[in-house]
């Protein structure tokens, strides 16, 4: 599953990278976080996780 974050000056790449742990994703250990310029595309096995982490950003 691949889902995409929104990025702002205040929820920053490592800001998401935080928020990610809270869900035990981690990277590179268990998804995959490809950066643009105002988003994040972030994959992994783990839906659920995923899918709630990206309710909760």
């Amino acid at each position: 599953m691949t889902v995409t974050f929104p990025l702002t000056e205040k929820r920053d790449a490592e800001a998401l990278l935080k928020h990610l742990t809270t869900y035990k994703l981690s990277y590179p250990g268990n998804c995959v976080v490809s950066l643009k310029a105002y988003v994040a595309q972030v994959s992994s096995c783990h839906t659920t996780a995923l899918g709630t982490a990206f309710t909760a950003w």
